[in-house]
């Protein structure tokens, strides 16, 4: 379970200071799809970033399975994330690395050994679709199937809670819709999901639980 505790988070300029999050309180039970959505500036990505221990509340605590990560450590910090997977709205694959290596310096990069890579890069591959891409480079493959091999590089390691942040907002609209029925497909393992979005069709549908940040923060 994930508890945000009267979050309280600004970002400060010379000139101005910008609210966006006051006094948030919000649960996110294990197993459930969370979908943010809410304009430019409400806070969707900033939620993803604070779990991701990217930045900081000014004040309140963020529990995530019964622990308060505020308390962690920095060096405890690489440890916490390992549980976690994220799917960014640009890819960030090494473009001089194939599919298959993209995905073994992940596992390695996290803990893993190099023997076990290859059955669960063969595994996450082919539950996904993708596993004649194994030898391909993300020079050579569409935005969706980039997108499909980024989704991959999120749950290589089994993680408990994938974040998600604007995935579909680089793909036209068949890869958008192939994205989405992934996720569903990765949710119906068990893993709890938190996705920030401005697609509306994204956030309504069935199984998911919208947050409306532009309704929250006003």
């Amino acid at each position: 379970m994930i508890t945000f505790n009267h979050v309280s988070k600004e970002y400060k300029t010379e000139d101005s200071v910008s609210k966006v999050y006051e006094d948030f309180n919000e649960e996110i039970e294990d197993g459930e799809f969370v979908v943010l959505t809410g304009e430019s500036g409400s806070g969707k990505t900033t939620l993803i970033k604070m779990l991701l221990k990217e930045t900081e509340p000014q004040s309140g605590s963020i529990i995530v399975d019964g622990q308060d990560i505020s308390k962690l450590q920095r060096k405890q910090i690489p440890y916490y994330r390992r549980g976690i997977g994220v799917l960014f709205q640009d890819f960030r694959l090494i473009q001089n690395e194939s599919v298959y290596d993209n995905l073994v310096n992940t596992i390695l990069a996290t803990g893993g050994s190099i023997k076990d890579a290859e059955k669960k890069i063969v595994n996450v591959l082919t539950m996904l679709g993708i596993d004649y891409l194994h030898k391909r480079y993300p020079r050579e493959i569409s935005g969706g199937e980039q997108q499909k091999v980024c989704l991959a590089r999120a749950i290589i390691n089994n993680p408990k809670l994938l974040l998600v942040d604007e995935p579909t907002g680089n793909l036209d609209p068949d890869a958008s819709e192939e994205i989405n029925r992934l996720l569903e497909v990765i949710h119906d393992q068990g893993i709890t999901i938190v996705m920030a979005t401005h697609d509306q069709d994204a956030a309504t549908r069935k199984g998911r639980r919208h947050i409306d940040l532009d309704n929250l923060n006003n």
